[in-house]
Protein backbone atom coordinates (compact mmCIF):
# COMPACT_ATOMS: atom_id res chain seq x y z
CA UNK A 1 0.00 0.00 0.00
CA UNK A 2 2.86 2.20 0.99
CA UNK A 3 4.77 1.52 -2.14
CA UNK A 4 1.18 2.74 -4.28
CA UNK A 5 1.16 5.72 -2.32
CA UNK A 6 4.68 7.12 -2.84
CA UNK A 7 4.56 6.18 -7.00
CA UNK A 8 1.21 8.38 -7.31
CA UNK A 9 2.94 11.34 -5.20
CA UNK A 10 5.88 10.95 -7.66
CA UNK A 11 3.73 11.27 -10.89
CA UNK A 12 1.91 14.36 -9.96
CA UNK A 13 5.71 16.36 -8.63
CA UNK A 14 6.70 15.34 -12.35
CA UNK A 15 3.01 16.33 -14.15
CA UNK A 16 3.08 19.84 -12.01
CA UNK A 17 6.49 20.23 -12.95
CA UNK A 18 6.08 19.91 -16.45
CA UNK A 19 2.85 22.11 -16.94
CA UNK A 20 4.88 24.93 -14.84
CA UNK A 21 7.89 24.85 -17.17
CA UNK A 22 5.82 24.98 -20.33
CA UNK A 23 3.78 28.25 -18.77
CA UNK A 24 6.64 29.95 -17.96
CA UNK A 25 7.82 29.45 -21.45
CA UNK A 26 4.57 30.73 -23.04
CA UNK A 27 5.07 34.05 -20.65
CA UNK A 28 8.49 33.98 -22.13
CA UNK A 29 7.56 34.60 -25.50
CA UNK A 30 4.62 36.85 -25.54
CA UNK A 31 7.57 39.03 -23.66
CA UNK A 32 9.89 39.11 -26.58
CA UNK A 33 7.53 39.59 -29.38
CA UNK A 34 7.77 43.35 -29.71
CA UNK A 35 11.51 42.73 -29.13
CA UNK A 36 11.82 40.71 -31.84
CA UNK A 37 9.50 42.89 -34.30
CA UNK A 38 11.89 45.63 -33.63
CA UNK A 39 14.82 43.90 -34.10
CA UNK A 40 13.38 42.33 -37.80
CA UNK A 41 12.24 46.54 -39.09
CA UNK A 42 16.06 47.42 -38.48
CA UNK A 43 17.43 44.40 -39.86
CA UNK A 44 15.23 45.19 -42.96
CA UNK A 45 16.36 48.96 -42.75
CA UNK A 46 20.12 48.82 -42.61
CA UNK A 47 20.90 45.48 -44.97
CA UNK A 48 20.63 45.52 -48.76
CA UNK A 49 19.30 46.24 -50.69
CA UNK A 50 17.96 43.03 -51.60
CA UNK A 51 18.29 41.71 -55.43
CA UNK A 52 14.39 41.88 -55.90
CA UNK A 53 14.46 45.22 -54.54
CA UNK A 54 17.83 46.69 -56.46
CA UNK A 55 16.08 45.11 -59.65
CA UNK A 56 13.00 47.81 -58.82
CA UNK A 57 15.44 50.52 -58.28
CA UNK A 58 17.27 49.61 -61.70
CA UNK A 59 13.53 50.02 -63.62
CA UNK A 60 12.72 52.86 -61.54
CA UNK A 61 9.40 50.98 -60.68
CA UNK A 62 8.05 53.57 -58.29
CA UNK A 63 4.91 51.79 -57.38
CA UNK A 64 6.27 48.42 -57.25
CA UNK A 65 9.23 49.62 -54.72
CA UNK A 66 6.34 51.35 -52.93
CA UNK A 67 4.81 48.03 -52.62
CA UNK A 68 7.75 46.35 -51.76
CA UNK A 69 8.31 48.85 -48.50
CA UNK A 70 4.21 48.46 -47.69
CA UNK A 71 4.42 44.55 -47.83
CA UNK A 72 8.03 44.28 -45.65
CA UNK A 73 6.85 47.18 -42.86
CA UNK A 74 3.37 47.74 -43.01
CA UNK A 75 2.44 45.13 -39.96
CA UNK A 76 4.93 46.24 -37.82
CA UNK A 77 3.88 49.99 -37.67
CA UNK A 78 1.04 51.99 -36.81
CA UNK A 79 -1.34 52.93 -39.68
CA UNK A 80 -0.52 56.90 -38.62
CA UNK A 81 3.39 56.49 -38.56
CA UNK A 82 3.61 53.59 -41.85
CA UNK A 83 1.85 57.17 -43.54
CA UNK A 84 4.70 59.39 -42.24
CA UNK A 85 7.38 56.67 -42.71
CA UNK A 86 6.47 56.51 -46.45
CA UNK A 87 6.36 60.59 -47.03
CA UNK A 88 9.45 60.91 -45.27
CA UNK A 89 11.45 58.55 -46.83
CA UNK A 90 12.70 56.71 -43.61
CA UNK A 91 12.54 53.34 -44.81
CA UNK A 92 14.33 53.34 -47.97
CA UNK A 93 16.70 56.48 -47.78
CA UNK A 94 19.63 53.76 -47.04
CA UNK A 95 18.61 51.64 -49.70
CA UNK A 96 18.14 54.13 -52.13
CA UNK A 97 22.00 55.45 -51.14
CA UNK A 98 23.31 52.06 -50.93
CA UNK A 99 22.39 51.23 -54.61
CA UNK A 100 23.09 54.73 -55.85
CA UNK A 101 26.60 54.22 -54.91
CA UNK A 102 26.55 50.61 -56.50
CA UNK A 103 27.37 48.70 -52.44
CA UNK A 104 25.91 46.79 -50.16
CA UNK A 105 24.85 46.81 -46.47
CA UNK A 106 25.15 44.04 -43.84
CA UNK A 107 24.52 43.75 -40.21
CA UNK A 108 27.85 43.49 -37.96
CA UNK A 109 27.43 43.86 -33.98
CA UNK A 110 23.67 44.30 -32.91
CA UNK A 111 21.83 45.06 -29.80
CA UNK A 112 18.30 45.65 -28.92
CA UNK A 113 17.19 46.37 -25.36
CA UNK A 114 13.89 47.17 -23.62
CA UNK A 115 14.61 50.94 -22.35
CA UNK A 116 14.56 51.01 -18.25
CA UNK A 117 12.84 53.69 -17.98
CA UNK A 118 9.80 53.18 -20.68
CA UNK A 119 8.38 49.67 -21.33
CA UNK A 120 7.42 50.82 -24.52
CA UNK A 121 10.64 52.11 -26.21
CA UNK A 122 13.76 50.03 -27.20
CA UNK A 123 17.18 51.36 -27.33
CA UNK A 124 19.37 49.96 -30.19
CA UNK A 125 23.19 49.98 -31.44
CA UNK A 126 24.30 48.46 -34.30
CA UNK A 127 27.19 48.37 -36.87
CA UNK A 128 26.68 48.29 -40.18
CA UNK A 129 29.30 46.94 -42.99
CA UNK A 130 29.74 48.63 -45.94
CA UNK A 131 30.69 46.31 -49.07
CA UNK A 132 33.57 48.96 -49.96
CA UNK A 133 34.82 48.52 -46.50
CA UNK A 134 33.91 51.30 -44.68
CA UNK A 135 31.89 50.93 -41.64
CA UNK A 136 29.40 52.99 -39.65
CA UNK A 137 27.81 52.93 -35.99
CA UNK A 138 23.89 53.60 -35.60
CA UNK A 139 21.81 53.91 -32.66
CA UNK A 140 18.59 55.28 -31.61
CA UNK A 141 15.55 54.31 -30.25
CA UNK A 142 12.23 52.63 -31.45
CA UNK A 143 9.36 53.60 -29.79
CA UNK A 144 5.88 51.45 -29.74
CA UNK A 145 2.51 51.68 -28.63
CA UNK A 146 0.40 48.98 -26.18
CA UNK A 147 0.10 47.02 -29.11
CA UNK A 148 3.33 46.15 -29.69
CA UNK A 149 3.05 48.77 -33.26
CA UNK A 150 5.75 51.07 -33.86
CA UNK A 151 5.11 54.42 -33.01
CA UNK A 152 8.83 56.11 -34.09
CA UNK A 153 12.50 55.63 -35.03
CA UNK A 154 14.76 57.89 -33.89
CA UNK A 155 18.24 57.74 -34.93
CA UNK A 156 20.87 59.63 -33.22
CA UNK A 157 23.35 60.33 -35.34
CA UNK A 158 23.32 58.97 -38.89
CA UNK A 159 26.02 61.19 -40.90
CA UNK A 160 28.82 58.21 -40.07
CA UNK A 161 26.70 55.82 -42.38
CA UNK A 162 25.41 58.23 -44.95
CA UNK A 163 29.27 58.99 -45.40
CA UNK A 164 29.90 55.61 -45.59
CA UNK A 165 28.42 55.00 -48.71
CA UNK A 166 30.27 57.91 -50.60
CA UNK A 167 32.47 56.03 -53.45
CA UNK A 168 33.48 60.04 -55.04
CA UNK A 169 37.32 60.65 -55.08
CA UNK A 170 37.97 64.42 -54.55
CA UNK A 171 40.19 66.18 -57.19
CA UNK A 172 43.36 68.65 -55.83
CA UNK A 173 40.70 71.41 -57.20
CA UNK A 174 38.60 70.30 -55.10
CA UNK A 175 35.82 68.94 -57.80
CA UNK A 176 34.84 65.15 -57.32
CA UNK A 177 35.09 62.53 -59.78
CA UNK A 178 32.22 60.88 -60.91
CA UNK A 179 31.01 57.79 -62.35
CA UNK A 180 28.92 57.77 -65.51
CA UNK A 181 28.55 54.15 -66.02
CA UNK A 182 25.07 54.02 -64.69
CA UNK A 183 23.70 57.11 -66.28
CA UNK A 184 25.20 55.23 -69.71
CA UNK A 185 22.83 51.79 -69.12
CA UNK A 186 20.27 54.00 -67.86
CA UNK A 187 19.52 55.81 -70.97
CA UNK A 188 20.23 53.08 -72.97
CA UNK A 189 16.39 53.22 -74.46
CA UNK A 190 16.88 57.03 -75.18
CA UNK A 191 16.51 58.43 -78.60
CA UNK A 192 20.47 59.23 -78.00
CA UNK A 193 23.31 58.79 -75.87
CA UNK A 194 24.87 62.40 -74.44
CA UNK A 195 28.30 62.40 -73.57
CA UNK A 196 28.35 62.63 -69.36
CA UNK A 197 30.60 64.59 -66.75
CA UNK A 198 33.13 63.12 -65.63
CA UNK A 199 33.97 65.69 -62.75
CA UNK A 200 31.36 67.77 -60.20
CA UNK A 201 31.21 70.34 -58.09
CA UNK A 202 29.85 68.21 -55.17
CA UNK A 203 29.21 64.25 -54.89
CA UNK A 204 26.23 63.09 -56.62
CA UNK A 205 23.89 61.56 -54.41
CA UNK A 206 21.07 61.20 -56.54
CA UNK A 207 20.07 61.78 -60.59
CA UNK A 208 16.85 62.32 -61.81
CA UNK A 209 16.59 61.61 -65.94
CA UNK A 210 13.82 63.50 -67.83
CA UNK A 211 13.26 63.47 -71.47
CA UNK A 212 11.49 66.15 -73.33
CA UNK A 213 7.94 67.02 -74.38
CA UNK A 214 6.05 66.87 -77.55
CA UNK A 215 8.25 67.40 -81.23
CA UNK A 216 11.21 67.78 -78.38
CA UNK A 217 10.70 63.90 -77.22
CA UNK A 218 13.66 62.20 -79.08
CA UNK A 219 15.70 65.48 -79.43
CA UNK A 220 16.59 66.60 -75.43
CA UNK A 221 17.52 64.99 -72.31
CA UNK A 222 17.69 66.71 -68.93
CA UNK A 223 19.67 65.49 -66.19
CA UNK A 224 19.30 66.67 -62.60
CA UNK A 225 21.96 65.86 -60.30
CA UNK A 226 21.48 66.24 -56.64
CA UNK A 227 24.04 66.54 -53.58
CA UNK A 228 23.68 65.87 -49.92
CA UNK A 229 24.00 69.73 -49.14
CA UNK A 230 20.36 70.43 -51.43
CA UNK A 231 23.15 71.89 -53.96
CA UNK A 232 22.04 70.55 -57.87
CA UNK A 233 23.06 71.01 -60.93
CA UNK A 234 20.77 70.42 -64.27
CA UNK A 235 22.29 69.15 -67.30
CA UNK A 236 20.50 69.75 -70.77
CA UNK A 237 21.13 67.63 -73.42
CA UNK A 238 20.66 68.33 -77.20
CA UNK A 239 20.55 66.23 -80.33
CA UNK A 240 20.71 68.03 -83.75
CA UNK A 241 19.57 71.78 -82.29
CA UNK A 242 20.05 74.54 -79.70
CA UNK A 243 19.72 75.11 -76.38
CA UNK A 244 17.70 78.44 -76.14
CA UNK A 245 19.24 81.35 -74.22
CA UNK A 246 16.38 83.77 -74.79
CA UNK A 247 15.64 86.64 -72.37
CA UNK A 248 18.69 85.77 -70.14
CA UNK A 249 22.21 87.74 -70.48
CA UNK A 250 25.14 86.09 -71.08
CA UNK A 251 28.52 86.92 -71.43
CA UNK A 252 31.18 84.78 -73.50
CA UNK A 253 33.28 82.48 -71.85
CA UNK A 254 36.21 79.96 -73.05
CA UNK A 255 35.86 76.01 -71.79
CA UNK A 256 39.29 74.41 -73.33
CA UNK A 257 39.40 75.11 -76.63
CA UNK A 258 35.11 76.17 -77.12
CA UNK A 259 33.47 78.74 -76.43
CA UNK A 260 30.11 78.86 -73.95
CA UNK A 261 27.52 81.46 -72.81
CA UNK A 262 27.53 82.11 -68.46
CA UNK A 263 24.90 83.84 -67.01
CA UNK A 264 24.10 84.18 -63.05
CA UNK A 265 25.79 85.24 -60.10
CA UNK A 266 27.91 82.83 -57.10
CA UNK A 267 25.34 81.47 -54.46
CA UNK A 268 22.72 81.77 -57.21
CA UNK A 269 21.51 79.72 -60.30
CA UNK A 270 24.04 80.05 -62.66
CA UNK A 271 23.77 79.12 -66.15
CA UNK A 272 26.30 77.46 -68.62
CA UNK A 273 25.68 76.87 -72.49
Amino acid sequence: MMKKFLFIAITLFITAGCASTQYSGENTEEENTTEDDVTMVLEQIFSGPEKELAQLYEEENYEEISNYYMDQFEPYFTEKYMDQAVKTNLLRSFHQKAYGNDVHMEIGNMSVEQSEETETAYDFEMQILISNGETADVSGRVNTNEEGKITRIHYNDIQTLLHAFDTSVETEDGLFEYDRSKLVSRTGDEAYQPKYPTIMPFEVDGVEIEAGVMEQKDTVLTFIFHAETNETMELMTVKDAEISSQDIETEEVSIGDQTGQYAGNEGETQRLI
